[in-house]
């Protein structure tokens, strides 16, 4: 099977015209998540264990930020209070975080170039934990498949989607709260694309 191209202007067209048509929604999502980001990794004047609350926080709410972005490419637009609903998938995300950050930090040791290589690979372990409710292994094992032989492109991809935020942060700063939506459905939309290509070979977690 021929693999996808990896289609930077549909998927971000794709992203932008969701924030236009339900921008209450996708902006105020991108607002909550900001702000509970921000709370969360707010250290000054609090004791050392804040700083696991942030990490605890942060992966909790990314848990339920992918869930309810997956939903919504699928066409299904989950409640706010979906954010923090997801605490099923708490430890695998939070555990291929990790995993996948020693990798790559591993790789950007060794010269740089392999880090990139590396962060690309698994670019989508936890899109797939989510979406498939795999064990991190088998995520990682299915992100190497969906990435492979794409990965110039990925990066490609990946520097458009930053330049995005970069475009948000410079319109008074505000334009973020746009672009961070525009990004995330960006991804899930490629996900999506590139999965539909691939085999199916789901082994759900216990």
């Amino acid at each position: 099977m021929e693999k996808p191209k990896v289609e930077i202007g549909p998927a971000i067209g794709y992203g932008w015209a969701s924030v236009k048509k339900d921008f209450w929604y996708l902006v105020g999502l991108a607002l909550v998540s900001a702000v509970i980001s921000s709370l969360a990794n707010s250290r000054d004047h609090h004791p050392d264990g804040w700083g696991l609350l942030g990490i605890f926080l942060s992966t909790w709410m990314t848990c339920g930020q992918l869930k309810m972005m997956l939903s919504y490419q699928a066409g299904n637009k989950l409640p706010f209070a979906d954010l923090f609903t997801q605490f099923k998938y708490f430890w695998r995300v939070l555990g291929a975080t990790i995993l996948v950050g020693l990798w790559i930090v591993v790789g950007l040791l060794l010269l740089i170039v392999p880090g990139i290589y590396l962060a690309l690979r698994y670019q989508f372990t936890l899109q797939l934990i989510i979406d498939k409710n795999l064990g991190i292994t088998e995520a990682m094992k299915q992100s190497q498949a969906l990435t492979k032989g794409i990965k110039m492109s990925l990066l490609g991809f990946d520097l458009a989607c930053l330049g995005v935020i970069i475009l948000g942060a410079i319109v008074f700063g505000v334009g973020v709260f746009v672009a961070m939506p525009v990004v995330w459905l960006a991804m899930v939309a490629l996900y999506r694309k590139l999965s539909s290509a691939q085999p199916s070979q789901n082994q759900p977690a216990a």
